[in-house]
């Protein structure tokens, strides 16, 4: 039963990440149809490093919320390591994703105004996720309380899927067809109940404990 746990996990993790990292060749951005070359190379790039993120954002928050199926399976301690190499990873590929990006449209022509919201949001979401990368690493350097770091860092991380889904669903012409739209939204709202579930579950739990 517990094997079945770890394979049924990867399983899920694996064909989420495949099916993201086909998305930008199967819908491919009207971006990508005005370059050629290296800046073609680098945009795809910087669209399957985004994508890349994006799945381990989601993931980051199944580990976060943990549950008893993946307790069982892995050990809370496990887990905890992953949720914070994770966090590294997220970032990494954050980084990647901006520098591809940004290279082959000009430094110069940086997306900064009102019209470009949605690369705004994108934007805020990198500084999110640096900002909960340094305070979690160095928090004892930065003096940060367990309780006050914890206070900023969980709600923190409960926000960074909804704005990730809004940066994904409006800065790439790639989620403006019906198919993309559709497997992003229900992976979100499964990752809400998974959220919900997890967490109502534990909530019940105590009070029939305390109750006992």
């Amino acid at each position: 039963m517990e094997y079945f746990r770890k394979y049924t996990s990867a399983l899920i993790f694996l064909l989420a990440l495949a099916c993201a990292l086909s998305l930008p060749y199967l819908y491919e951005s009207q971006t990508l149809w005005y370059k050629i070359g290296l800046d073609k190379t680098l945009l795809r790039l910087g669209q399957i490093s985004g994508m890349i993120a994006l799945v381990l954002l989601f993931s980051q928050i199944v580990l976060a919320v943990a549950g008893r199926f993946l307790e069982k399976s892995f050990g809370l301690k496990n887990i905890m390591a992953w949720h914070r190499a994770n966090g590294l990873l997220i970032l990494f590929f954050a980084v990647l994703h901006v520098l591809l990006i940004l290279v082959p449209e000009g430094l110069e022509n940086l997306p900064i105004g009102f019209k470009f919201w949605p690369e705004m949001v994108g934007a805020l979401l990198f500084w999110i996720i640096l900002a909960m990368v340094i305070s979690s690493r160095y928090r004892q350097a930065l003096h940060l309380d367990y309780r006050r770091w914890r206070a900023i860092h969980k709600p923190l991380g409960y926000l960074t899927p909804v704005i990730i889904v809004v940066h994904v669903l409006y800065v790439s012409d790639s989620f403006s067809h019906n198919v993309p739209k559709t497997i992003l939204l229900l992976a979100f709202a499964l990752l809400c109940l998974r959220v919900f579930w997890v967490k109502g579950t534990a909530f019940l739990q105590n009070r029939k404990d305390k109750s006992v």
